[in-house]
């Protein structure tokens, strides 16, 4: 008996639970619609690490109309009180726990939140009436409302890309839920396909890089027929299909091509010459485009995003122009991308929800840090910051949707550091 009352206080020694761990479980026990699961956390630098389902409504105005489960994932530092929180919302799923950029500079508490309709956060039925960016932006504030009594230190929103859409609707929605907010490389589109992405393409980079890429274009839909069989294997061999046919499909992918080839920050070096095997063309050409996006499996996965898109977000569509008579696929002189979303062309985009959004910052003036790539697409239409005086934006030359705080340059980053130092009172690793 001696021995192992030994063991027992020798295993509480090496392996304590902090109070604000226990204490985190016990103040989640009796709150309604909430279940909790401790998982193990992102990395070391986290003590505990759990993930929890918080049951939303699906309309926030009419709560008996029914609800649905929304994941989010928790990771507590060792002494809770003494951190901040950093909540991503995400603008997709949330298939993992991970440590986001800005918990890591600030050494903070950590809250991911899953998009509603994506992955595990989906009603029983697609009811897409429900999926809407105030509905969106009510999820991230009840979230807010039901764990801010435990994490008393300064909140801080971000997200990447859509997830930083999200952060930046959010904040529109409830400007006083946080205290900063962090957006990366994050559109904020005023049309249902807004103008500004096409003129990017007229100026983006130089002309004759502009030139190398659409010559590649011409030349992969010239060597269609061998470039087609070398896709119906690769199809095959990762077991995707094309509702849309093949045709269609391989001409979107190569329409996307410049879009992929400068969203993601490629070498214009890299761009094989007429001269290349019909296998170096195909290879470089799904690195940098390729035909997952266009396929069924991929489509079942984003189709919530494309509804959004085209109801609220904004997109783009393609001009094939002088490409025209190398397409089979269609007939269209612009193509729409709302061949993705469902309801397709019959949605109707819904400007005065962008205009809700610019309005509303523009008259809270909320704390927000805006990082976006200049040669990325979505910087085209990136936060406008002008009339919101605690908006800051910071444009990485020549840089793409992969732009973050640490690629900055040196001058850029002590701006943003000096921000973050200044708003939420902590100092910056």
């Amino acid at each position: 008996m001696k021995n192992l009352f030994l063991i027992l206080l020798l295993s509480v020694a090496v392996f304590p639970l902090t109070a604000q761990q226990t204490d985190f479980e016990k103040f989640l026990a009796d709150k309604p619609g909430v279940s909790i699961e401790e998982t193990g956390p992102p990395n070391a630098k986290f003590a505990k690490g759990y993930v929890l389902f918080i049951t939303q409504p699906l309309d926030h105005k009419h709560p008996e109309k029914g609800t649905f489960r929304q994941r989010v994932w928790v990771s507590l530092r060792d002494t809770v009180d003494a951190h901040p929180v950093v909540m991503v919302t995400e603008g997709y799923s949330a298939n993992r726990n991970y440590e986001c950029e800005p918990a890591n500079l600030l050494n903070a508490n950590q809250v991911i939140v899953e998009h509603r309709y994506f992955s595990k956060s989906v009603p029983d039925t697609l009811d897409w009436q429900y999926l809407t960016v105030e509905q969106a932006a009510t999820d991230h504030h009840e979230i807010v409302k039901l764990l801010k009594p435990f994490f008393k230190g300064k909140w801080i929103t971000t997200g990447v890309s859509k997830g930083g859409q999200t952060a930046i609707y959010f904040r529109a929605f409830f400007p006083d839920d946080v205290d900063v907010t962090i957006p990366y490389v994050a559109p904020i589109n005023f049309a249902r396909e807004d103008q500004r992405i096409y003129d990017f393409f007229h100026h983006v980079g130089t002309k004759e890089v502009r030139d190398k890429i659409h010559d590649f274009q011409k030349l992969v839909l010239e060597k269609r027929d061998t470039m087609m069989l070398m896709m119906k294997e690769q199809a095959k061999a990762k077991g995707w299909t094309f509702r849309m046919g093949y045709d269609k499909a391989f001409d979107i992918a190569v329409l996307e091509y410049p879009f992929s080839f400068w969203q993601w920050g490629h070498d214009a070096a890299s761009i094989p010459e007429n001269t290349a095997t019909a296998r170096e063309i195909f290879d470089h050409f799904t690195k940098v485009s390729g035909f997952s996006y266009e396929c069924d499996q991929e489509w079942e996965k984003i189709k919530p995003f494309f509804y959004q898109a085209y109801k609220e977000l904004g997109y783009y569509s393609y001009v094939p122009g002088d490409l025209k008579p190398l397409i089979k696929g269609f007939e269209e002189d612009t193509i729409s991308s709302d061949i993705f979303a469902p309801g397709g062309d019959t949605l109707r985009y819904i400007p005065e929800t962008m205009q809700f959004v610019m309005k509303s910052l523009k008259k809270h003036d909320p704390e927000i840090i805006a990082i976006a790539g200049e040669v990325d697409p979505w910087g085209s239409t990136s936060l406008i910051v002008d009339d919101i005086p605690n908006a800051y934006k910071f444009v990485k030359p020549g840089g793409c949707h992969m732009t973050r705080i640490y690629n900055l340059p040196d001058e850029m980053k002590k701006e943003v550091y000096e921000l973050l130092e200044k708003w939420t009172g902590e100092k910056v690793k």
